[in-house]
């Protein structure tokens, strides 16, 4: 059974397969001249069709290689040391492979940048300078880089390879629920923050650039790259419409302004990458990437309620500080802006009337989920209840509503009983003292009446 899509008949499929792969380089020779012996052994087939299935399923080359061998298109699928597997995706900037080193047997992602861009020298430039600041980031929440080179005229980023998929790639299954969407962006929030306190902004926020991994981790992609585009003068929104359709839905205001840059342009596109993940319709919508563009300069977002009726106010609030039209109106760092969205989901304090508050936030329960029973708010103590005090000796108890009061005591017993159990020894002696009161007295009136 074939791994991969057989090559059509009209395809220009090469007589031998044997030097088209020699020519690309992605087995070595002495790989090349154990499969040369096992074809005239006849344990291989010689036929190029079927000699690559065989070897696309005893894993010496990829569904990706065979078929591009069997297109006699064999150059390109060595990168430097690198040698390309497979392609992962492509974009207005370039093209992304997943790659193994030839060397150190370990698999990365190369993002080839288009060469309409990397041909401008000025872009190059500004290519080195970024690179050199992409290779100090180091965060759970951020691609990391490992190499950076230009060969050949082919300018090229090498990062650590992530198993999942895009946001972007997310979205086309449906929105994503309010709970989960704010997990992602207070991740990528953190990202962030560890690229800006490195002085990098990152200019291209959108779902397409924010990597979900299978662990539902969240790392941010093309650290970097976004200075490219400003250093080319030839990407205009009017010659360069895939970089318009993929940027201007999350541009920031300033920066479609052509205005200097700081870490809370970011900020803006997070809150139109979460608008457009968690609704499936995009803040700012228009008929044009230009009207889209004008419409985020001369009016405010949809209201996301319109969309979302049940969003809590509290993450309204977020989501509107995150998108204000001002940068001074919005969080003042990623890391605040971190602190925001994390707040979200944590659960409230439960209050003494609340004992059997909910574990999460309110929105995350689905809705046909069954109703739990409120508990009794008096079934439990509040947290941190003290101790009732012990009532004092000879003290009567606490009374209860509609108790009658019942006296078991005269009413000096009571004083004199605290009195005892306070200071024992004042008590004795002011007895001691009344007594020889009392007995003066009786001398006294019997002196007199005799």
């Amino acid at each position: 059974m074939a791994t991969f899509d057989r090559p059509k008949s009209g395809d220009r499929i090469p007589a031998d397969l044997l030097p088209v792969i020699r020519t690309a380089g992605v087995l070595n020779d002495r790989q090349l001249e154990e499969i040369r012996r096992r074809i005239l052994r006849g344990d291989l087939p010689m036929d190029p069709v079927a000699l690559a299935e065989r070897l696309v399923e005893e894993d010496q080359l990829t569904a990706y290689q065979a078929r591009r061998l069997l297109g006699n298109r064999p150059r390109g699928l060595v990168v430097g040391r690198y040698v390309i597997l497979d392609r992962i995706g492509s974009g207005s900037m370039g093209r992304v492979y997943k790659a193994r080193h030839a060397m150190m047997n370990r698999d990365v992602a190369i993002k080839i940048i288009a060469p309409e861009i990397a041909s401008n020298e000025k872009v190059v430039a500004r290519f080195h300078r970024e690179m050199k600041l992409v290779g100090r980031l180091d965060h759970p929440n951020v691609v990391r880089a490992f190499d950076a080179d230009r060969i050949d005229q082919m300018l090229f980023i090498v990062m650590e390879y992530v198993p999942g998929e895009s946001l972007g790639q997310r979205l086309k299954r449906g929105p994503v629920p309010a709970a989960e969407m704010i997990d992602y962006a207070a991740q990528a929030a953190l990202g962030l923050d560890h690229a800006h306190r490195q002085g990098m902004v990152h200019r291209d926020i959108k779902p397409s650039n924010i990597l979900l991994t299978t662990d539902r981790k969240v790392k941010i992609l093309d650290l970097g790259l976004g200075v490219l585009m400003e250093a080319d003068s030839s990407a205009t929104f009017a010659t360069a419409d895939g970089i318009a359709v993929g940027t201007v839905d999350y541009m920031s205001p300033e920066q479609a302004l052509g205005r200097e840059l700081d870490g809370r342009s970011d900020l803006f596109s997070l809150g139109c990458a979460m608008y457009h993940l968690m609704t499936g319709r995009l803040a700012f919508p228009g008929e044009s990437p230009i009207d889209r563009l004008g419409k985020r300069l001369s009016s405010k977002p949809v209201p996301i309620t319109e969309h979302l009726p049940q969003l809590p106010s509290s993450v309204v609030k977020v989501l509107d500080r995150l998108m204000a039209p001002r940068p001074q109106d919005r969080y003042p760092t990623a890391a605040d802006a971190a602190e925001a969205l994390q707040a979200l989901l944590r659960p409230k304090p439960r209050s003494p009337r609340s004992a059997a508050a909910a574990s999460g936030p309110p929105f995350v329960a689905p809705a046909n989920a069954p109703a739990r029973p409120s508990a009794d708010p008096t079934s439990a103590p509040p947290p941190f209840a003290q101790a009732e005090p012990q009532p004092l000796l000879g003290e009567p108890p606490p009374k209860s509503p509609g108790d009658e009061p019942a006296p078991a005591f005269p009413w000096w017993f009571v004083p004199v009983a605290r009195l005892a159990q306070r200071n024992p020894s004042v008590l004795v002696a002011a007895t001691a003292a009344a007594l020889a009161a009392c007995l003066g007295l009786g001398f006294g009136l019997g002196y007199l009446l005799h």
